[in-house]
């Protein structure tokens, strides 16, 4: 499994969507392609002995007055090895999560940055048997400079270690002036292991509007790039990844 989102609705598609959507109903979908060199993530099976793999990913997001809910499925292929190194009998794996989040409440606008808080729930499974389920709570906030900001504070149990908490921070921001076309997203995940000391995930993702550049429809086509970190007391694996992303239809 390739942990890339322990992220409850930590992608920044997803938050600067949240920023608009937060009070009425509204549903967006995307895909994505990426690709890096040096993935040797044995603690995730992002593993292709230090060579080349490529993500394809779908996300889908609906946003209702009850809370929303967001899915992604990612399939990556490459050269995989296993956890001790050697040549797997496939050249794909599969992963996904889905992220419900109930809304318990909504902030005063004129008092404060808490927008919104959440019950919320996650349930993440991969292939290789691979499953996770989190409870807990969540909080929208509306912070100068951003987008979007929130996070999400979980009970965690999954099959590689005792339960323990996650904390998830997601955030999105437009830089420069809105006409820029430029834009960071991501999230950050720290969770607890039972060797392993703290387990940190952080992909932030810098974007381009390119379709806007080259004439076309706003808001449609992304390029740019998103880095891959994954450490713990047992690894450290760094990975810049080109991305293209298209927000359907």
């Amino acid at each position: 499994m390739v942990l890339r989102a322990g992220a409850s609705l930590a992608c920044a598609w997803l938050a600067g969507s949240l920023g608009t959507a937060i009070a009425s109903d509204w549903d967006s979908s995307n895909v994505q392609l990426l690709y890096g060199h040096g993935f040797d993530d044995r603690y995730t099976g992002a593993n292709a002995g230090g060579g080349g793999l490529a993500t394809f990913t779908f996300e889908t997001l609906s946003v209702r007055d009850w809370g929303d809910s967001f899915l992604f499925v990612d399939v990556n292929g490459g050269r995989l090895v296993d956890f001790g190194g050697a040549r797997r009998d496939r050249s794909s794996q599969v992963y996904a999560e889905w992220q419900p989040r109930l809304r318990l409440g909504r902030g005063d606008p004129g008092e404060g940055a808490l927008r919104a808080v959440y019950l919320a729930g996650q349930v993440d499974a991969g292939d290789d048997g691979f499953r996770a389920g989190l409870i807990g709570f969540g909080a929208d906030f509306a912070l100068p400079g951003f987008t979007a900001f929130g996070a999400n504070l979980y009970w965690r149990d999954d099959t590689v270690n005792r339960p323990t908490a996650q904390l998830t921070v997601f955030w999105s921001a437009v830089l420069g002036d809105a006409d820029s076309g430029w834009s960071s997203e991501g999230f950050l995940d720290l969770a607890g292991t039972d060797r392993d000391g703290t387990d940190v995930v952080f992909q932030p993702r810098l974007l381009n509007d390119v379709g806007r550049g080259l004439g076309g429809r706003p808001g449609r086509w992304y390029a740019g790039l998103e880095w891959y970190y994954h450490r713990n007391d047992a690894l450290a694996v760094s990975v810049p990844q080109l991305m293209l992303k298209r927000v359907l239809p």
